[in-house]
């Protein structure tokens, strides 16, 4: 039997994501409120390629922490450095305007807290858990929009690196579908002032956490895979027990009003 080329096999099978890591796709931005149109027809998210080469979406999973789940039936491309809009409607004559790569089914954006996970191979490449305007915005007729200047996959988990959108587009809701986001918020207003943490690296178990004002804050520590492994809230008087952490290297994430500052962090 003569073997095929192995452009034939290209083009007589679809290119899959065989391997893809955590933070490889990105959430960019989401509109779960629309205005110009009903919730049914106009929510959607927008997805990222942070990777050089192109991904495809077909086998992977949109979920929610509720009973929300679809599982993406066809290609998806997402080229490299590059974006894709995934919605409830493709039909830009009914769905405010916007060019939507997929139509999901099975999946709705809440209007208060929600969350959208992706998922490839029963690994989790990213999630966004918003809230009702606690931390993160809360619009109508707009969507929230990452800033540009945080594109990963540990800075898209803060409220505080999400901003509402300033970009009209279709019927009048706010957004960039598709393309690189209206907001880059400032180094200034985006992070906490006097921001210390020490031991560092971490000996005994104990974090102390400082700011300028040192008001009650929100603390979290990534590992390096971008998994949430702890979580505390207060104003940290006094030093912070951390001894379930194994060795190992962090990120800490700070948010204190609104501002949120990060470090890396050792344990040994």
């Amino acid at each position: 039997m003569k073997r095929l080329h192995m452009l034939s096999l290209v083009l007589l099978f679809p290119i899959f994501s065989f391997s893809q890591g955590v933070g490889d796709i990105i959430i960019t931005e989401i509109m779960k409120n629309p205005n110009a149109v009903s919730d049914t027809y106009g929510e959607y998210f927008e997805v990222y390629n942070t990777t050089n080469a192109d991904i495809n979406l077909q086998g992977w999973i949109i979920s929610d922490m509720g009973t929300s789940a679809h599982t993406i039936a066809t290609a998806v491309i997402v080229p490299s450095n590059g974006y894709a809009v995934l919605g409830r409607n493709a039909d830009t004559a009914i769905n405010g305007g916007v060019n939507i790569n997929y139509q999901y089914s099975s999946f709705i954006l809440s209007n208060t807290s929600d969350s959208v996970i992706l998922t490839f191979s029963g690994i989790e490449i990213d999630r966004v858990d918003y809230d009702s305007g606690a931390t993160f915005p809360n619009p109508t007729g707009a969507s929230m929009e990452l800033s540009t200047n945080k594109y990963d996959s540990v800075s898209n988990d803060s409220g505080a690196n999400w901003a509402v959108a300033t970009t009209a587009y279709g019927a009048g809701d706010l957004g960039t579908p598709g393309s690189v986001n209206s907001v880059t918020l400032s180094v200034e207003s985006n992070q906490l002032q006097k921001f210390v943490l020490y031991p560092n690296p971490v000996t005994e178990g104990k974090l102390t956490i400082n700011t300028k004002t040192n008001t009650k804050k929100t603390l979290k520590i990534y590992n390096m895979f971008g998994e949430d492994v702890f979580s505390k809230q207060g104003v940290f008087v006094k030093p912070v027990d951390i001894s379930s952490l194994t060795s190992g290297i962090y990120l800490v994430e700070i948010l204190e009003a609104g501002r949120v500052a990060f470090k890396k962090l050792i344990i040994d």
